[in-house]
């Protein structure tokens, strides 16, 4: 009788094991092997509701968001990171409560960056620290930690306006002889007043004139975890709140705050970590 109870419990947790291997989302990842200031694309694609997904990464946690019956994740590969192979640990729960966990590797491929020197005033280099620009840091760091459960952009970004791009991505940017920090966008020149386009879909979750470090200031929230960022405008068009689609005006370009001329500075964020705009012109197939 002993001997029918343990054969029949071995194979109902066989059963059991068998039942949960099959509950295993489908896993997609793009691209497998980003550079450093790319984004990783996730998407779980599970065989019932899922209560809750989230991702390990980094020694930060990203939730997964519903987008129809997919659950997808926008994964920064900040500047901070070092090239080389990774895991990412993704863990998953049911609404029955069926949970499990995966592990995917990553490889971050390295990449150059520049290094770039400005000449600014006592006056201009003051606004760094000034007491003023707490304000508009708060502001805009409140924005950049939005993560809305909507996705609004779909496909690639376009540039908000046409121009060289005088500083790229990530370059060492030193001001007046000293290392001041890694340039967290692109700068694009272009003469004063030239309109700028929203790059995606979303929403107006920041739009300020009187900053004094960053000058006219718009953000705009394109949904889970991706911001876009747009300063030293000479003019704003948009109000916070407002729905705006890729290519409507948002403002104009100028040098308001510190800056040495007529230009945009457009920033791509994801979960509040910079990444490269450029990445964004042409989104890998997913």
């Amino acid at each position: 009788m002993k001997a029918r109870l343990r054969s029949a419990t071995a194979v109902l947790i066989c059963l059991v094991c068998a039942t949960a291997a099959a509950a295993a989302p489908d896993v997609t990842v793009v691209p497998e092997r980003p550079r450093v200031g790319d984004v990783v694309f996730m998407a779980l694609s599970p065989e019932a509701e899922l209560l809750r997904a989230a991702c390990s990464w980094g020694g930060k946690s990203y939730r997964f968001l519903a987008s129809g019956n997919v659950y997808e994740l926008v994964l920064p590969v900040s500047l901070t990171t070092q090239p080389g192979a990774y895991r990412a640990t993704l863990y998953w729960k049911y609404i029955d409560g069926r949970m499990g966990k995966r592990m995917v590797p990553i490889q971050v491929e390295p990449r150059e960056f520049g290094v770039q020197h400005l000449r600014l005033s006592r006056r201009q280099e003051a606004c760094y620290s000034a007491p003023e620009t707490k304000r508009e840091k708060r502001l805009i760091g409140a924005a950049l930690d939005r993560v809305t459960s909507d996705r609004w952009w779909m496909g690639s970004f376009v540039m908000p306006v046409e121009g060289r791009v005088s500083t790229g991505f990530g370059m060492q940017r030193y001001i007046n002889g000293r290392l001041a920090y890694r340039h967290r966008g692109i700068d694009i020149a272009a003469p004063e007043g030239t309109p700028v386009q929203v790059a995606a879909d979303g929403v107006v979750s920041l739009a300020d004139d009187s900053f004094v470090l960053h000058g006219q200031t718009v953000l705009v929230d394109h949904g889970h975890g991706v911001s876009t960022l747009y300063i030293h405008l000479s003019e704003i068009a948009v109000t916070e709140g407002q729905t705006v689609t890729r290519g409507e005006m948002l403002g104009r370009v100028g040098a308001t705050g510190v800056a040495t001329g007529p230009h945009l500075h457009f920033g791509v964020y994801a979960y509040h970590r910079p990444v490269d705009p450029l990445f964004w012109m042409s989104l890998p197939e997913r």
